[in-house]
């Protein structure tokens, strides 16, 4: 069995009314299609980054960041990009050489370790939010599905190039998932149409 879902307009009718947040609100507001792709707001590589630097134009006007002195790039649309939240992940743990250079670059006066922890931390949290969301999608799938063995077919920046993205979402499908039924990731990294025909193509190779 092969099935490719396009649920980018799941959350229109209010399904995800009670998890979004202010800053969600604020990124579909600030959308050309307000109201619709509300899970790909929500988790797709094309949102988070924005996502994150909402939340921390907001820390720092509660002066929790960069001890509350504004910053103007960080004020700006899209000046985030998700790309950001890969190469800060992307270091160990008490490493942030990254981080430093990102708010070099974003123009930030004043900022130390402390401040590298909270944008380390804000970035973590939205990441694995978007991996749990996904993972609550898929798993309702398969338990209608009622497989015992399944191969689920992944694609796209954030499996590509977040360095912790497919943990992430391994590790809370294993949460949700019935332990009877068994299930394999099989990166697609064609892009989505690709993607779902190269699986298709490999499902059909293997009989599933």
């Amino acid at each position: 069995m092969i099935v490719v879902t396009e649920w980018e307009e799941f959350g229109k009718h209010g399904e995800l009314d009670d998890i979004l947040t202010q800053f969600d609100r604020e990124v579909d507001a600030a959308s050309v299609h307000k109201g619709k792709q509300l899970i790909d707001k929500l988790c797709g590589a094309l949102y988070i980054g924005e996502v994150v630097r909402r939340v921390l134009s907001q820390l720092v006007l509660d002066r929790v960041l960069f001890e509350g002195q504004s910053c103007e790039k960080l004020d700006e649309d899209e000046s985030f990009p998700t790309k950001y939240i890969s190469e800060i992940l992307g270091e160990e743990e008490g490493v942030f050489k990254a981080c430093r250079r990102i708010c070099e670059e974003l123009e930030v006066e004043m900022h130390g370790t402390g401040d590298y922890i909270i944008i380390r931390e804000v970035c973590d949290v939205i990441s694995r939010r978007g991996a749990s969301i996904v993972a609550a999608a898929i798993s309702a799938l398969l338990r209608h599905l009622e497989l015992s063995s399944v191969k689920i077919g992944v694609g796209g920046a954030l499996i590509q190039f977040h360095p912790t993205y497919h943990q992430m979402l391994k590790e809370k499908l294993e949460e949700l998932t019935p332990i009877t039924m068994k299930f394999e990731l099989v990166p697609a990294d064609e892009g989505s149409c690709q993607g779902a025909a190269l699986i298709a193509a490999v499902a059909e190779r293997l009989k599933l």
